[in-house]
């Protein structure tokens, strides 16, 4: 034999070596049974691109019985349910009478018999997960079994049924039309059936085995709004998902009434008519288009309805319906909360209009839905009344002698209208309050109130701001703490303080600022006096209410004893919501939601405690805990309040700001604690103020004392992505929350 030969067949054992060498190394996994590290004690092997295990290991972990045929080189595992073969030089495993392929089957290494570990470990009911780049495998025994989905009565709500709640998370596609629900450590019953696909929904369930999970995929034809925050929640043993209720059906009966259907309620709808074009426009909020029946074909008194989505954020259905004649249609009481009614009106009659204090009222037989708006030269604000007659006490000119108004004209504009005329001094804004009353309806305009002059003085005892209204004003006067600060927000009320020299500044007044202000879905016009100091304040009008007189103590008056001692010790939970297996929302770039809550969360918790208050975190760590559990955290150690810290998300990448929620239904403490801290986040977080809001998340619908929801920032909005990636963001955001906190606490006399 030639010494190139003799290399040759070195070289070839070498590289047969090696490769043995790298096929164990490879099966070198750090394997996890039940959370308990078994490496040590089983053995395994790489064969094929698969992980194999030593079948007396495997029998021994699983309690299993094992029988070795040797002369058909075949195996059998038997356990109390579940009985699987495999047989040498075959890439199929029996299990039961299924038969499964794997990439290489059953094999013989040094005389012990190696069989696929996940195929066979997954027969027997057990889950996988890799982690960690593939090096290390986690052997699990479900902890729960999805038992059925089905939708709810109304058809708005799917409930997961389970035996118990594992970690779960929520993903929403990007177009909105796919809702994928992951539930960690779970199987599914094998008497399981489909039963909520529908002619717009389609359920797919998948196993994902080498995660030890269960996906939920519901896909629908047209976008499903829905929020990872309020869009999902726990009730017993499931998990339910709340979906926008969906037009259902449009149609015209024998009777000429119109009906509007959805598959759940209808919330009130805004009704616009437009005499030139013949038009009737319903704006529907929270509802979306869906899968709808349209019967109207030939009808005489309809020529055409258009159905749109006009608006995702938030959510309106607009309905546009063009009327052959002119008819107008009006609705009718509701009889069912998911159904619009409308018939063909009889002439309405109008009576009654009078002026008072800034504002004008008449009354109507039935309910109205006029066309409001402004014209410039001369200024006016202008009414059209569809479909009415003017009754008694509908003079054709009122007179009146105010800073808003001239004079109220009426006059018949068309066969179909009578228009309503306030000439007015200058334009100004106005709104429109509906009241139904014994069979009556009550109509109020409300034109604009302004500033009128804004001064100083005091006395020994007092600094007084006298604030004086054009009108009689509607406001509301609180006290906010740091830094001290009264607050008076005024409804109706156009702010026009740049006409006004600066007010000027005294001992207490440090700073005077306005802004307009979203509250409770409707804007006030706010003004802030910031104060040096603060010791007592009271609230006076004057001048038949058009004016407020507010005094501010220069000192504690001997009346009201000592100094206030502080606002005490108090048990504050700080929730980090998501966590562990549930990201919660994640941003473009990648960040999870979970991760800058639970920053954010910390920092408030340590600037409680520096603030002498003491503090529980539902989480300090990256763990899931359930909305439940959370609840039940703060309820059983009787906790003062209650803050959920969170990050928003929305398709629209362009929508940011920060907002903070409440459920009136708990506390009537929950909105002020809400508007507290949303007061420091909305003025100086940099952010768009979207306001506080009402809302039923879990977390501050079933806590028992005062709480509130922060959505912080849009992950989905890459600007704001990268804000909340930032310390210096992270903790000006828990240091508004902690003042916001401090402010409530301060408010109610340390209780």
């Amino acid at each position: 034999m030639s010494v190139f030969k003799n290399k040759k067949i070195i070289g070839l054992l070498i590289i047969i070596f090696l490769f043995l060498i790298m096929s164990t190394a490879s099966a070198q996994n750090t394997i996890y049974f039940n959370s308990k590290n078994i490496t040590s004690e089983i053995k395994t092997v790489s064969r094929n691109g698969e992980l194999l295990i030593r079948a007396r290991d495997l029998a021994e972990l699983l309690n299993a019985e094992l029988t070795w045929r040797a002369a058909l080189k075949s195996l059998e595992m038997k356990s109390e349910s579940v009985t699987i073969k495999i047989m040498a030089n075959s890439h199929y495993i029996q299990i039961g009478n299924d038969t499964l392929r794997t990439k290489a089957g059953l094999q013989l290494v040094n005389n012990q018999a190696y069989i696929p570990l996940a195929k066979s470990i997954e027969a027997f009911g057990y889950l996988l997960e890799y982690q960690r780049d593939n090096e290390e495998l986690y052997i699990f025994q479900p902890e729960t079994t999805i038992n059925g989905v089905s939708w709810q009565e109304d058809g708005n709500q799917l409930q997961i049924k389970m035996d118990e709640i594992t970690p779960y998370r929520v993903l929403h596609s990007e177009d909105g039309t796919e809702i994928t629900i992951e539930i960690d450590k779970a199987e599914i019953n094998q008497e399981f059936t489909d039963n909520i696909s529908n002619n717009n929904y389609y359920l797919k369930v998948v196993n994902v085995p080498d995660r030890a999970l269960l996906r939920l995929v519901i896909k629908s034809r047209t976008p499903i709004p829905f929020q990872i925050d309020g869009g999902i929640y726990e009730h017993e043993d499931s998990l339910v998902l709340s979906f926008l209720p969906q037009l259902k059906d449009i149609r015209i009966n024998e009777e000429n009434l119109l009906t509007i259907e959805a598959t759940g309620e209808i919330p009130n709808a805004k009704t616009k008519y437009f005499s030139d074009s013949k038009k009737m426009v319903i704006d529907i909020p929270s509802v979306v288009i869906g899968n709808f029946n349209l019967d109207i074909e030939e009808h005489p008194l309809i020529k055409d309805i258009k159905v749109t989505q006009h608006d995702l954020d938030p959510v309106v259905l607009r309905i546009e319906v063009v009327m052959a004649n002119g008819d107008i249609f009006k609705q009718l009481q509701r009889q069912k909360n998911n159904l619009l009614t409308f018939k063909p009106g009889q002439r309405s009659e109008i009576s009654d209009l009078q002026y008072a204090e800034g504002s004008f009222t008449f009354t109507s037989s039935s309910a109205l839905n006029p066309e409001l708006f402004l014209l410039q030269s001369p200024p006016r604000l202008v009414m059209n009344l569809f479909h009415v007659n003017r009754g008694e006490g509908i003079l054709d000119q009122i007179d009146v002698d105010n800073t808003l108004i001239k004079k109220i004209r009426t006059a018949r504009f068309d066969e179909q209208t009578v228009r309503i005329v306030a000439d007015l001094e200058e334009l100004t804004g106005y709104n429109w309050v509906e009241e139904e009353k014994n069979g009556l309806y009550h109509y109020t305009v409300n034109l604009e109130n302004k500033f009128s002059e804004i001064t100083t003085q005091d006395n020994e005892d007092y600094q007084y701001l006298n604030i004086l209204m054009d009108a009689k004003a509607v406001y509301e006067v609180k006290k906010f703490n740091y830094p001290h600060r009264i607050v008076v927000d005024f409804q109706n009320t156009l702010n026009n303080l740049e006409e006004f020299e600066a007010v000027e500044k005294t001992s207490l007044i440090k700073d005077i600022r306005s802004s307009n202000y979203q509250l409770d879905e409707q804007e006030v016009t706010r003004l802030v006096f910031e104060l040096n100091e603060y010791y007592s304040h009271q609230v006076d009008s004057y001048q038949n209410g058009h004016g407020i007189k507010i005094a501010l103590a220069k000192d504690y008056l001997k009346e009201e004893g000592e100094k206030r001692q502080g606002i005490g010790r108090h048990l504050i939970v700080v929730d980090a919501g998501h966590g562990g297996f549930d990201p919660g929302a994640i941003g473009s770039n990648g960040l999870e939601e979970k991760i800058s809550n639970l920053a954010i969360a910390k920092q408030v918790a340590l600037l409680l405690d520096q603030a002498e208050q003491n503090v529980l975190l539902t989480r300090s760590s990256d763990r899931f805990h359930s909305l439940q559990n959370r609840v039940k955290f703060a309820n059983q150690r009787g906790a003062d309040i209650f803050v959920s810290i969170h990050a928003n998300s929305f398709n629209n990448s362009s929508t940011g700001g920060v907002e903070t929620y409440y459920n009136q239904s708990n506390s009537n403490q929950n909105r002020f604690l809400a508007e507290k801290i949303h007061d420091k986040l909305g003025r100086n977080l940099g952010l768009i103020d979207r306001g506080i809001k009402d809302s039923n998340f879990y977390v501050i619908k079933y806590t028992k004392m005062p709480s509130a929801l922060i959505e912080v920032a849009f992950l989905s909005n890459p600007r704001e992505e990268k804000l909340l990636e930032t310390k210096d963001f992270q903790n000006k955001a828990a240091s508004l929350i902690v003042d916001g906190i401090l402010d409530y606490l301060e408010e109610n006399g340390g209780k």
